[in-house]
């Protein structure tokens, strides 16, 4: 009585654990999951899955598994205080996998797929003997083979769970020999996330049109990383659109390579040179590309003797002015080891830059005068009356050539063109030989808030850059090319096409170390409880609407311990008016916080998506308040405590499903007005009464009707109960003898035997 008056409203209830029959924590944290995903709980609990049964489904199991989760739901949502025992549902699923016919421990996930598949081809209307093979999107626009793969899939599987738990993914497939693309759009009912691996540290230097100072950064990324995704993370950390940076490499002072958008970066390059980022002033899509190294006339001079060591009033090499010495004496020692080095260079000096020039500055004096404003990096005391004399050189593919001419005023714009197509550097040259430039040429560094930022956790989000990222196929698993006609090296990848209204997400914990061992990686994954965004991860995330791809979380099934020896239990919470957690650890269930439920133990992740109205069709249960009242009738809450009145005492629910149903469809053969029967003051009914009083009822009801009891908040079709005072035996089932799961009275069991028609 004390719970019942704790529990008194509809979304309160729920709170029943199930019976731990043998190492079935894993079914069970998967049964709490699923009854708390509310658009699949109304459709059995509101009995509109019987209308969608195909008994004939050869795959299925005529609609038993569908009946039994029924059952199951009834007691799991009820006021009933303690345990429910689901094993009616665990035997019906061990003819389905031999899997579930012992009492091992068993993956939670497989378990969810199973059950899952089962009840679909139970509710399945579609010609499961249709075949057909999948579109290849070759050439063809992705909307158009997306349907059409969909409508095929939809003519095989037409379900309730088809409409919502599956989504379609893009799968491209490239042969590295011949180019051929490979398209698909394939089915999913969830998603198997690998487990990302930390992420690399890539450090950078930024170079600010804002500030003089060199700024020293540091991003985390998994590698190997397209170039696009590097960039937008670097935006965020510094600030600056993503559109105005430009991604290259360096090794001293030579551009090794300039990264487009679709580069993907691995940790080779990351070794061969230095990251530089850069902000550019002109815009890239109207600008030519060009790559720039700066240097000096000539060396600067030596504070020391190359000969003794000596410092003081020194003079510099005539030919290389690379060297300095105290006299002609020391020159003369030092020459042998001088005369191979003994070369007139150009001293390069700050950071080569690449930038974006309009095909209108391509002119020499306009150039250098773009040139030198972009140079504001490099310092060097210079005379504040004599401008320094600078010349535009053409150097070749690895930068500067001491061997190239000045380019002079008169130099055709076609010419400076064809040298920045074939990818020419051009060198920046200041004449330092006069006193009006002086000074070692150097540039200030600072450490950016990014580069003292520590290893960010790794989060669903990772996890979902792992699987949609491209990867090379092993030898293992070649392809055969359609155009080469033989199994060829590919490269796939995976992308999000469409979502479901229920998405679950599979966090791969478990891998392979050898043939025998396998492991479990227990790995802290960070995953939002509201507002997961999967824009980013879909190819169609600019022709949907607004909240298209956000999700709630209404589920989490937990792993504790390792492969061989471990323990799943399950949060919980129903979205509406209280959407608190719950943790169901079997028997046992308890609140709690909203910030437990991130853990490290998280398994499999259960979201709905945010702007999906979550009814039933035709309309049942379309408000919160319409959701009270029905679990206040279906729990016996409000109703009278004598069975004075006990035809009063009709089942609410009942009555609510067959008057909406009037307005809205038709009752497929069945009749509108439902039986009652008094639940209230069932502890002291005999089992005599309650068939006097079916049988009583039924003479007055139609003969469809008469067929079948309803019991609570809910009837079993093609059941039939035997009164035992007619001294008759048992109905035994025409094909098999499963036992439906028995229905509670209060504390009177009724078993009723399934008789197939």
């Amino acid at each position: 009585k004390q719970w019942d008056q704790r529990r008194v409203r509809g979304d309160n209830t729920g709170l029943n654990g199930l019976a731990n029959i043998g190492n079935t924590c894993y079914m069970n944290c998967i049964l709490q999951c699923l009854a708390h995903c509310r658009g699949l709980r109304d459709l059995f609990l509101l009995g509109q899955f019987k209308q969608q049964i195909n008994r004939l489904n050869p795959i299925g199991t005529g609609g038993r598994t569908a009946e039994v989760y029924h059952s199951l739901l009834q007691e799991m949502w009820s006021l009933r205080r303690g345990a429910t025992n689901p094993h009616q549902l665990k035997s019906i699923l061990a003819n389905k996998s031999d899997l579930y016919a012992g009492f091992q421990q068993q993956d939670a996930q497989e378990f969810l797929s199973v059950l899952l598949d089962t009840l679909h081809e139970d509710l399945n209307q579609g010609d499961i003997k249709r075949t057909f093979v999948m579109p290849d999107g070759d050439g063809k626009c992705d909307e158009d083979v997306a349907k059409e793969s969909w409508d095929f899939h939809k003519q095989r599987n037409d379900s309730y769970f088809v409409d919502n738990f599956v989504g379609q993914y893009k799968s491209t497939v490239s042969c590295l020999v011949c180019g051929k693309v490979s398209i698909t759009f394939d089915p999913y009912m969830y998603l198997s996330l690998p487990i990302a691996k930390d992420k690399t540290v890539i450090e950078y230097c930024f170079l600010s049109l804002a500030s003089p100072s060199v700024a020293r950064c540091k991003v985390y990324a998994h590698l190997p990383v397209p170039a696009n995704v590097l960039l937008k993370k670097i935006s965020e950390d510094i600030n600056v659109d993503c559109g105005k940076l430009t991604l290259f490499s360096i090794v001293n002072s030579t551009i090794v390579s300039v990264f487009s958008m679709s580069d993907v970066i691995n940790s080779n390059m990351l070794d061969e040179g230095q990251l530089i980022v850069r902000e550019n002033k002109n815009s890239i899509e109207s600008s030519m590309l060009m790559k720039v190294v700066f240097a000096m006339s000539e060396p600067f001079p030596q504070k020391t003797c190359a000969s003794c060591g000596s410092g003081g009033d020194l003079k510099r090499c005539l030919r290389c002015r690379k060297v300095s010495y105290c006299n002609q004496e020391c020159q003369k020692k030092h020459y042998k080891v001088h005369k191979s080095e003994c070369k007139s260079i150009l001293q390069t000096v700050g950071i080569p830059l690449v930038v974006y020039v309009k095909q209108k500055d391509l002119k020499t004096d306009k150039l250098i005068s773009f040139l030198a404003s972009s140079n504001i990096h490099l310092n060097f005391v210079q005379s504040k009356k004599v401008k320094p004399r600078m010349e535009l050189r053409i150097g070749n593919h690895m930068g500067a050539d001491i061997d190239s001419h000045p380019l002079d005023a008169t130099s055709k714009s076609s010419d400076l063109v064809n040298a920045i197509r074939e990818g020419s550097t051009f060198v920046l040259v200041y004449d330092n030989s006069s006193k009006n430039l002086q000074g070692q040429a150097d540039f200030d560094i600072f450490d950016h808030d990014s580069f003292r930022a520590r290893q960010p956790k790794t989060s669903l989000g990772d996890c979902f850059e792992t699987f949609t990222q491209e990867e090379h196929l092993p030898d293992s698993e070649l392809w055969k090319c359609p155009r080469c006609n033989k199994r060829q090296k590919v490269t796939k990848q995976i992308s999000l096409y469409s979502c479901p209204n229920y998405l679950i997400v599979h966090l791969k914990r478990f891998q392979a170390k050898n043939i025998i061992v396998f492991d479990k990686i227990d790995k802290f994954i960070s995953f939002p409880v509201n507002n997961l965004d999967l824009q980013d991860y879909s190819v169609t995330r600019s022709n949907v609407s607004n909240g298209y791809y956000v999700y709630d979380l209404y589920g989490v099934a937990n792993h504790y311990g390792s492969l061989y020896r471990g323990h799943y239990t399950a949060y919980a919470r129903l979205s509406g008016a209280n959407s608190s957690w719950r943790e169901f650890d079997d028997r046992s269930v308890s609140d709690v916080n909203e910030n437990s439920v991130e853990s490290q133990a998280a398994y499999v992740l259960f979201y709905k998506r945010r702007n999906f109205t979550e009814s039933i069709s035709k309309g049942i249960l379309s408000s919160d308040e319409d959701e009270e009242e029905y679990f206040d009738a279906c729990t016996g809450v409000g109703q009278k405590e004598t069975s004075d009145n006990s035809d009063d005492n009709s089942c609410y629910f009942e009555a609510k499903v067959a008057e909406k149903e009037t307005q809205n469809t038709p009752t497929d053969g069945m009749s509108s007005s439902p039986e009652k029967i008094t639940d209230n003051s069932a502890d002291s009914m005999e089992l005599d009464e309650i068939e006097s009083q079916k049988t009583t009822e039924g003479s007055s009801s139609s003969d469809v009707s008469s067929d079948y009891v309803k019991v609570g908040t809910g009837d079993l079709q093609d059941n039939k109960l035997i009164n035992e005072d007619d001294g008759s035996d048992r109905i035994s089932p025409i094909e098999d003898e499963e036992i439906i799961n028995p229905i509670s009275l209060e504390g009177i069991q009724i078993n009723f035997e399934d008789e197939l028609d």
